[in-house]
C-alpha cells in the first residue's frame, strides 16, 4: 500500500550547500546555477518544483494549490537515465503517485487538504528539447515555471521560447500564478557558450524580469609541490594530470557524498576534465580523437597578431549552410599567421558572400587577396546551374578551388605548419581572437569514438561533422591552397595527378 506523501519527508538539507540555498531563495525570472559534479545542483533544482508548488496561493474555487511545471533535458535517453532518476529519488512513485510513461512523460502529484492546510495539484511534464526548432513543442504549454537540467546542452532559443509560456497557469479563476519563472542547472561549458556570455559578459536582462546566475565553489583545489606533506597520497592528496589536488573543504554537498568522492573523481583524468567537472571552471573538454593532435594552443596562440600589408591576404572557405572563412598570411619563410575568422550558422552562400566581401573591404582595404575553396564547389547547382565559385564571382569574390580535397592530403596540409619552426617560432601562429579556429584545431574537430567493448577503443574513419568542423575545413583549404600542397608534392608521388573527390566527405559522415 502506498505511503501517504509528506512534504516534511523530503528531508531537504542544504546546510552544506549555501549557493544552492541562495539560489532557491531567489525570485529572479530566470536563474542559473553552475558548479562541479556532485555539488547538489540537480537535487536542489528538482526540489524547487515542490517548493514553488507549496507557495502557490490556494484557488478561491476549491482551496487547492494548482501548478504546472516543465522539466527539460536535451534528449529522451538523458531525460530518463539522469533527470528522471534524480526526480524519482526525491519523489518516488510509491509515495507520490505513479508516473505516466507515454511521451510526454508526466508526474501528476495530488495531495488532499488536511488539518487546515490547502491541498496541492502539481503537474510535472518531462520534455526533451535540443534544437531551436523544438521550440514549437512549447507553443501549446501553459506553465507556472520550468526547470532546464544541464543547460549547457541546450540552445538559448529554448529558454527564449519558455519565457512566454511560464506564468500562464493556473488560470485567473483559480487565483493565477503566485510566481512564475525559469531555473537552470549545469556543469561548466566553454567560454563561447551563451551561458558564459550572459553570466560573465553582463548581457543579462535587468529590471523586473531579471536574470541571475549563481556559481558554486570548486570541488578540489590545486596544491603546489612545496606545500605537500610527506607521503601526500596518504594525507588526502591526489596526483592527476601532472598536478596535486585536494578536496576543497568549502565544496558544497560534501555531507551527501561518499568519503573521498573528489579524490577518486580526479584520478586518471585530463587537466581540462578536472578543471571542468571537479573545479567547475569554464573549460572546453576535448572529445574523441583530434584531427590535428599536433596543434598546441599554448605555444601557437598569439595575442595581438596583426595583418601585415606587405604580405598577400589568403582566405580559406568552406561552403554549405554553415559556411566559414579563415583569413591568413604566409611569410616567405613558410610561417602561417591566422589573423581573422568568419564563422556563420544557417546562412546561404549569397548572404555569406556579401558578409565576407564587407569584412575584406572594411578590415583589409587594398589587400592582395587570394581565396581558396573546396573543389566540390565546382559542381553546378541542380536548380540554378551555377557553381559556388561562379556565384561568388557575381559578388566580386574571385575564389579558386584547391588542387584536391582528398582528406588525407588536407589533413597533412593542416598539420604541416604545426610541425616546423621558422626563425625559432612555430610555423603556425593564430591570433587569440580566432576562438573557433583554435577550438577546432584543439580537438573540437575530431574523430568520434566507436564503442567496442572489452576495454578497446576505436575511432571513426571520417571526422565528426559538428559546429567545429566547418571552420576546421576552411583552415584546411587555406593552407592547402596557399602553399602547403606545393610543398607536399615537390617530390612526385604515384602518377603525380591531383586527387579531387566529387564532393566533400559530409555525406559519408554519420
Amino acid at each position: 500500500m502506498a505511503t501517504e506523501p509528506d512534504l516534511a519527508g523530503l528531508n531537504l538539507d542544504f546546510s552544506k550547500a549555501r549557493t544552492v540555498w541562495e539560489f532557491l531563495q531567489d525570485d529572479s525570472f530566470v536563474r542559473g546555477l553552475m558548479g562541479p559534479v556532485g555539488s547538489g545542483k540537480s537535487y536542489g533544482s528538482a526540489a524547487e518544483v515542490m517548493l514553488r508548488a507549496v507557495k502557490q496561493k490556494p484557488s478561491p474555487r476549491d482551496g487547492i494549490r494548482y501548478s504546472r511545471f516543465a522539466i527539460i533535458r536535451n534528449s529522451y535517453p538523458m531525460l530518463r537515465t539522469t533527470t528522471i532518476k534524480t526526480w524519482q529519488e526525491l519523489f518516488p512513485e510509491n509515495i507520490w503517485g505513479p508516473m505516466h510513461w507515454s511521451p510526454p512523460i508526466t508526474h501528476h502529484i495530488k495531495l488532499p487538504s488536511r488539518e487546515g492546510a490547502a491541498g496541492i495539484d502539481c503537474e510535472v511534464i518531462f520534455l526533451a528539447l535540443d534544437q531551436p526548432k523544438d521550440v514549437r513543442k512549447l507553443l501549446s504549454l501553459e506553465l507556472t515555471g520550468a526547470w532546464i537540467n544541464e543547460a549547457r546542452e541546450l540552445p538559448k532559443a529554448i529558454i527564449d521560447g519558455l519565457t512566454h509560456r511560464v506564468g500562464r497557469y493556473p488560470v485567473q479563476s483559480d487565483g493565477g500564478p503566485t510566481w512564475r519563472g525559469i531555473w537552470a542547472d549545469t556543469n561548466p561549458m566553454d567560454d563561447d557558450h551563451w551561458w558564459h556570455r550572459l553570466a560573465e559578459g553582463g548581457e543579462s536582462p535587468g529590471g523586473t524580469f531579471s536574470w541571475k546566475f549563481f556559481r558554486q565553489p570548486a570541488g578540489v583545489f590545486e596544491v603546489e609541490p612545496e606545500d605537500l606533506p610527506i607521503d601526500p597520497e596518504f594525507n588526502g592528496f591526489t596526483l592527476s594530470a601532472g598536478k596535486w589536488w585536494q578536496t576543497n573543504p568549502n565544496a558544497e554537498n560534501l555531507n551527501n557524498l561518499p568519503a573521498g568522492y573528489y579524490d577518486q573523481l580526479v584520478g586518471g583524468k585530463s587537466l581540462d576534465w578536472i578543471r571542468c567537472y571537479a573545479r567547475g571552471e569554464y573549460t572546453y573538454v576535448q572529445e574523441g580523437k583530434p584531427i590535428t593532435p599536433e596543434y598546441d594552443d599554448e605555444m601557437m596562440c598569439v595575442d595581438g597578431l596583426q595583418y601585415d600589408p606587405a604580405l598577400p591576404l589568403q582566405i580559406g572557405l568552406d561552403f554549405g549552410l554553415t559556411p566559414a572563412a579563415v583569413f591568413g598570411q604566409r611569410t616567405g619563410s613558410g610561417q602561417w599567421r591566422i589573423i581573422h575568422e568568419l564563422v556563420t550558422f544557417d546562412m546561404g552562400l549569397e548572404r555569406f558572400g556579401n558578409q565576407l566581401k564587407a569584412e575584406i573591404e572594411t578590415l583589409y582595404p587594398g589587400a592582395e587577396v587570394s581565396i581558396w575553396g573546396d573543389p566540390a564547389g565546382m559542381q553546378r547547382d541542380a536548380i540554378y546551374e551555377v557553381t559556388a565559385f561562379d556565384h561568388l564571382k557575381t559578388l566580386g569574390l574571385m575564389a579558386r578551388p584547391t588542387a584536391t580535397n582528398d582528406w588525407k592530403s588536407r589533413r597533412e596540409a593542416m598539420a604541416a605548419p604545426m610541425l616546423r619552426f621558422v626563425d625559432k617560432k612555430p610555423g603556425l601562429l593564430i591570433a587569440k581572437t580566432c576562438h573557433r579556429t583554435r577550438k577546432s584545431l584543439a580537438g573540437g574537430y575530431h574523430f568520434s569514438r566507436v564503442a567496442m567493448g572489452a576495454g578497446q577503443e576505436r575511432f571513426r574513419d571520417v571526422p565528426n561533422k559538428n559546429e567545429h568542423s566547418h571552420v576546421g575545413d576552411a583552415y584546411g583549404y587555406l593552407v592547402l591552397g596557399g602553399g602547403e600542397h606545393k610543398r607536399m608534392t615537390r617530390r612526385p608521388m604515384g602518377n603525380g595527378r591531383p586527387v579531387v573527390a566529387a564532393m566533400d566527405f559530409d555525406v559519408f559522415a554519420e
